[in-house]
């Protein structure tokens, strides 16, 4: 009875602040609306695009790399307005426009560069998450000459893209955007750009590790849900272990949580902490199994080989995570779980994955 108390209170609470959000975005969208005058018409008026990065994670930014690339090689300028946390992936990009950080509690600087590029269109791809409330205010604040976003739900933007299968995945709602844009492509590469000193550190690791072929295992992802057991690691590095006169398994992740599984002959912890370098690693490894989506999407940026383990979720209303945010290419295995955490699943189907996977990379 207390559990069912406890649920019945947290579906209560999700429920209330899911309604006080919307209802704060549609005052704020109804507020920006009538403070700018809504630009009708299918030509953009511009071929400047910025683009908001708003409290979006790393796999997202590996996702819309590739947006950028096609826009930028179809003569669009493209700038990125990014917080913090994936501000960094874009540093190394030669072909944007512009790069802005966004800092939510001092946004003059960012406004006072805005107003110096001329006029914009402004590319909104974000959920209806908090995240809409700052690029809300940034349409509010810096009056781009025309909007375009993903939603109908809001009077803010001056266009919303049609999503024909809005339960895809994430990459066809960015295949819809670019045909509005007049691009036709049914499909586009992902990007990460790895700079030359994280690519070095990470080389200089891995000769420092083995002579063999790598096996890169991420066994954590970014909430709880997607970690792996102590047992099931132990498992797969001592299954992995069978093919040790070949391949050497680096173990990937963040620090603190990869700190207390045991460096054996056969396994060994990424040392060099950057994101970056993990990305080389990955890149230069013959597998990589990863329950982490970030990874994933890392490693179809390098068409690499991966099991990729997804728990049941389902995002939205009724969308499958495992749709919208699988891996999407051929050169990946997708273990899609009825658990809804990873440490909850038989760890044997993904040991079976691993044998049929060495095997064709050997065959």
């Amino acid at each position: 009875m207390i559990k069912w108390l406890r649920k019945a209170n947290r579906s209560k609470n999700y429920y209330l602040k899911r309604t006080k959000l919307k209802l704060k975005l549609s005052l704020l969208s109804e507020i920006t609306a009538r403070a700018r005058s809504k630009n009708i018409g299918h030509d953009l008026g511009t071929d400047h695009l910025v683009i908001p990065f708003i409290a979006k994670g790393i796999g997202d930014a590996v996702v819309i790399g590739g947006v950028i690339d096609t826009l930028v090689k179809n003569d669009f300028q493209v700038s990125v307005i990014a917080d913090k946390k994936t501000h960094f992936l874009f540093k190394e990009w030669t072909t944007l426009a512009g790069l802005y950080l966004y800092e939510p509690h001092n946004k003059k600087p960012l406004l006072n560069e805005l107003k110096k590029i001329g006029p914009f269109a402004f590319i909104d791809s974000h959920e209806i998450t908090h995240s809409n409330i700052d690029t809300f205010n940034l349409i509010r604040l810096t009056k781009p000459f025309r909007t375009v976003g993903f939603t109908e739900k809001y009077r803010i933007y001056d266009e919303v893209i049609n999503i024909k299968h809005p339960q895809s995945h994430i990459s066809t709602r960015y295949v819809d955007l670019l045909e509005r844009l007049g691009i036709s492509v049914t499909d586009y590469d992902y990007s990460v750009i790895i700079p030359e000193k994280d690519a070095a550190a990470a080389r200089k690791f891995m000769q420092k590790t083995t002579d063999k072929k790598i096996i890169s295992f991420i066994p954590y992802g970014s909430v709880s849900e997607r970690f792996f057991s102590d047992l099931q690691i132990e498992a797969i590095t001592n299954h992995i272990s069978k093919y040790s006169h070949s391949y050497h398994t680096i173990i990937i992740g963040e620090q603190h949580k990869i700190a207390t599984i045991p460096d054996s002959e056969n396994v060994t912890k990424n040392t060099v902490p950057s994101f970056f370098s993990a990305a080389q690693i990955i890149k230069d490894s013959e597998l990589i199994i990863s329950p982490d989506t970030s990874f994933v999407h890392v490693s179809r940026a390098f068409n690499k080989k991966i099991i990729c383990v997804y728990p049941f979720k389902i995002i939205g209303e009724s969308a499958d995570n495992a749709d919208v945010w699988g891996p999407n290419y051929k050169s990946a295995i997708q273990l899609r779980l009825k658990e809804r955490r990873v440490m909850d699943a038989d760890v044997r189907p993904i040991l079976n994955m691993i044998d049929e996977q060495l095997k064709d990379i050997t065959n």
